[in-house]
């Protein structure tokens, strides 16, 4: 299964910039530390997921960060997400793996974001879910972009 997210929902060079950056460091381990963020990141994508898992798509992109609606129109989102996510099948159980906190990663606009991953057991296979958040100026953490990838 291929990835979808940021890279392939998103078609904006900024957002491809903000995932290659963010999976880069998460691989290189040079994400910045700030537990009380990551917990915060981390809590906020369960709402969001729980939407994706019910298929709730619309909900999804409604309840993203206003960054996340720009890249993309929501027929659009709709459709890729019902592509990538429909041939997984039941959800069995979801661990989170890990959480990598950053500032002002290169490519994206300023300010404090974070890439959740997630360790998921499908109907149809294994994956990881990797949610990349950004923290707004209210202090929520809402959803910028969405990858899936097959162990």
């Amino acid at each position: 299964m291929e990835g979808v997210g940021a890279a392939a929902l998103f078609r904006p060079r900024i957002l491809r910039r903000l995932a290659t950056a963010a999976f880069l460091l998460a691989l290189c381990g040079c994400g910045e530390s700030n537990p009380a963020a990551e917990r915060a990141a981390a809590e906020a994508t369960k709402p969001w997921l729980a939407m994706m898992d019910a298929g709730e798509y619309a909900r999804c992109w409604e309840a993203g960060a206003p960054y996340f609606q720009e890249m993309e129109k929501l027929p659009v989102w709709e459709s890729k997400a019902q592509e990538y996510r429909g041939p997984l099948g039941a959800m069995k159980s979801r661990a989170l793996d890990t959480v990598r906190y950053f500032v002002d990663p290169w490519g994206a606009p300023p300010g404090e974001y974070a890439v959740v991953v997630y360790d998921s057991r499908w109907e149809n296979g294994d994956i990881y879910e990797s949610v990349n958040m950004q923290k707004q100026a209210d202090g929520q953490w809402l959803v910028v972009g969405y990858n899936v990838q097959q162990h």
